[in-house]
């Protein structure tokens, strides 16, 4: 059996809650198995779309890393979008 490294492979993925179209959360997953997400919210309006990040500090954009269990917890409420 070949084993397969995962050393320059990185994931991507968007999920969007249920029960609120508007909240989604961007999880990355390294190749070094550390999961990183970032929840934001986002709203489309007929000139410009917003997107709030939520749990920022000082207005930059930073993903946190959380554990597999975790995320698998938090991820319950929300369901797998495709990127447009």
């Amino acid at each position: 059996m070949i084993k397969r490294s995962r050393a320059n492979k990185t994931e991507k993925a968007t999920f969007q809650n249920i029960r609120n179209e508007h909240k989604y959360i961007d999880v990355v997953h390294h190749g070094d198995g550390h999961y990183y997400m970032i929840q934001y919210i986002k709203h489309d309006f007929p000139e410009r779309t917003v997107i709030n990040y939520m749990g920022t500090r000082v207005g930059r954009k930073q993903k946190f890393r959380v554990r597999k269990t975790s995320l698998i917890a938090i991820l319950e409420d929300y369901e797998r979008v495709e990127e447009v």
